[in-house]
């Protein structure tokens, strides 16, 4: 198993809700404010930076894009350690600061570092 590999981090962390984004031509998934926070905790436990996200909007059960996003850069100087808690700690405090009012049911995705 893969760490960073996203279905894992669903299936071994009681991850619930989660929506596929491939009818968006997309292959990964979408998370609900709750369960996104539980993606960003369990990537800073298993030391994954998130190097960003996107943010879609549910209406109806449809799911579109909604043109939000966030990324992290790590700084030439920065430990991966630091990296791993920088990158995880700007992925929440967007999360938890998120507002638009044109998105009813905000669903974040995740960009996770690939292991070498």
């Amino acid at each position: 198993m893969k760490q960073n590999d996203i279905i894992s981090i669903i299936q071994d962390n009681d991850i619930s809700e989660y929506y596929s984004l491939k009818d968006l031509g997309i292959e990964g998934y979408a998370f609900p404010y709750q369960e996104a926070l539980k993606i960003v905790q369990t990537c800073k436990l298993l030391a994954i930076p998130i190097l960003g996200g996107d943010v879609y909007s549910m209406k109806n059960s449809i799911i579109e894009y909604s043109d939000d996003n966030w990324y992290y850069n790590r700084t030439p100087d920065e430990s991966y350690y630091d990296y791993v808690q920088n990158s995880c700690n700007k992925s929440e405090s967007y999360i938890r600061t998120f507002k638009n009012h044109f998105c009813d049911r905000p669903l974040f995705s995740f960009v996770l570092e690939n292991e070498n």
